[in-house]
């Protein structure tokens, strides 16, 4: 019987050792467990800034390169008009009634028998 308590004192004790190293161990891992977790989200914040900073960077690219197309495309629409002005322009100067009047106004030409007036803008 005394060898019957001792080994169950013995088996009490080192079963209760037993129960303090899992539970050191335990604490211990979860220590462990605290500081991996904290690396894994400061991983994480890193990652979310440089991805975010990447994002910003992309965006204002984008928006630059949005006002520089619509910079082009005005410039576009401005040179389109001209040429089309200029088109009307020269069919207008196959007409040889647009041909004379540009002639008289711009260059100021007259015929042999006309006699020109000049004004000055000046008072």
């Amino acid at each position: 019987m005394k060898t019957c308590v001792r080994e169950l004192g013995i088996t009490l004790f080192n079963q209760s050792k037993m129960d303090l190293f899992k539970f050191n161990m335990l604490k211990f891992l979860q220590s462990k467990e605290r500081v991996v977790l904290a690396i894994l989200v400061v991983s994480l914040l890193v990652l979310v800034v440089f991805f975010s900073s990447l994002i910003m960077q992309t965006y204002r690219e984008y928006r630059n390169f949005k006002t520089g197309e619509l910079k082009i495309e005005e410039e576009l629409t401005q040179a389109r008009k001209e040429l089309e002005y200029k088109e009307i322009y020269l069919t207008l100067m196959e007409d040889p009634d647009f041909l004379e009047r540009v002639a008289r106004e711009r260059l100021g030409y007259a015929r042999p028998d006309e006699l020109l007036f000049r004004f000055s803008d000046e008072l």
